[in-house]
């Protein structure tokens, strides 16, 4: 039996909601038949009728008693003619209506609830939970109830395995990727593919996301990959992380020399440590993440910035310095202030997002005082 759900999200300022939220594509977790799972449906019930059906004929103050759970069925998206009980995929689900009335499943207006989802799938399939709820307004002394169904929320059942349909082995039951994927090219790696032939690498300025992988594919030649000591001058190349991958000899087909996950955001030199190949140019970058001026202080300050890329300009106006006289002090803060809620043209707009917010205000704060 699982443990009763707390209703404690944090739907902020809304006055309803819903977790997960099918209208920003969240669903229920996946679940891995034969293994127990478990997830949580938060809800906030409205306080009135017309937040729930804005076309119901009530006035806007009039007051949501409750709404009741009536069913919970989920219909195969593979079949939609066919619908099964959470009972017939080996699930459960138990409401909890913070003790408000003996039926557990019926929830008061203007109040949080959750109802626990919990079990061991025994079937494959993608499904998609459709809720029929009833909601009941008092008119007139007489409570008056009526049904909705609510649908778009999903629940994947199945096995970890591969999820990547373009890889050797792909599982079409795959609902969680265990990174086993293995694709068709000569590593049968997921990332970004450098070649190297004859005396260059290919793609010699690859860019990447931090947390990317990259991996090098040998097309002729006896080559390795040095992200360490600078061949030529014997000198560190003083990337992020220092990096080398064997030498091994190519063939036409393509040979695959090793990766590397670049987790540490910067610029990384490489090359060919093998005979004259770097001074022939096999030499080549890796970029990781954005590069950009992070000294807060500078007038390209860049909020974005993976890496500091050495491009802060310090000479001229500086950072808060609104009224260019050298200095940011209760003047510039009170031209940022007079501008507050600025949404276009904003002349005191210090991050460069188009407005003037709280987070220019802050800017400003974190180098007040200082002179240019």
């Amino acid at each position: 039996m699982s443990a009763q759900c707390t209703a404690n999200f944090d739907f902020g300022d809304e006055v309803s909601g819903i977790s997960p939220n099918p209208t920003l594509d969240e669903s229920f977790a996946p679940g891995i038949v034969n293994e127990p799972y478990e997830d949580i449906l938060h809800f906030l019930v409205p306080q009135y009728v017309l937040d729930i059906d804005s076309t119901l004929p009530f006035s806007p103050t009039t007051p949501l008693d409750s709404i009741q759970l009536i069913s919970f069925i989920m219909v195969d998206l593979n079949d939609t003619l066919t619908s099964y009980t959470f009972e017939e995929l080996g699930l459960s689900i138990a409401c909890n209506n913070n003790g408000n009335s003996g039926n557990s499943c019926s929830f008061n207006g203007g109040s949080q609830y959750c109802v626990d989802i919990y079990g061991t799938p025994t079937m494959s399939g993608n499904f998609r939970a459709d809720l029929t709820i009833k909601g009941y307004v008092t008119v007139f002394g007489f409570a008056y109830g009526e049904e909705q169904l609510f649908g778009s929320l999903n629940i994947d059942l199945g096995v970890e395995g591969c999820m990547d349909d373009s890889a050797l082995n792909f599982n079409p039951e795959a609902v969680i990727d265990d990174g086993s994927c293995l694709l068709d090219n000569a590593c049968g790696l997921n990332g970004t593919e450098v070649a190297a032939i004859s005396y260059s690498y290919t793609n010699t300025n690859t860019t990447v996301e931090v947390g990317e992988l990259v991996y090098w594919v040998n097309y002729g030649g006896f080559h390795d990959v040095n992200g360490d000591v600078d061949s030529q001058t014997g000198e560190s190349f003083n990337n992020p992380e220092a990096f080398y991958i064997p030498s091994i000899s190519g063939n036409p087909d393509g040979v695959c020399m090793g990766s590397h996950t670049f987790s540490i955001a910067g610029v990384y030199t490489y090359d060919c440590s093998i005979g004259n190949h770097a001074a022939s140019g096999m030499v080549a970058t890796v970029t990781v993440g954005l590069g950009g001026c992070m000294d807060i202080s500078a007038s390209n300050y860049e909020a974005v910035a993976d890496f500091d890329d050495g491009s802060c300009e310090t000479s001229g106006t500086c950072l808060g310095d609104i009224n260019s006289d050298n200095s940011v002090t209760v003047s510039d803060l009170l031209l940022i202030l007079s501008e507050f809620g600025c949404e276009s043209n904003c002349t005191t707009d210090l991050n460069d997002d188009g407005v003037t917010t709280v987070a220019d205000l802050l800017i400003l704060l974190s180098v007040f005082g200082s002179a240019c």
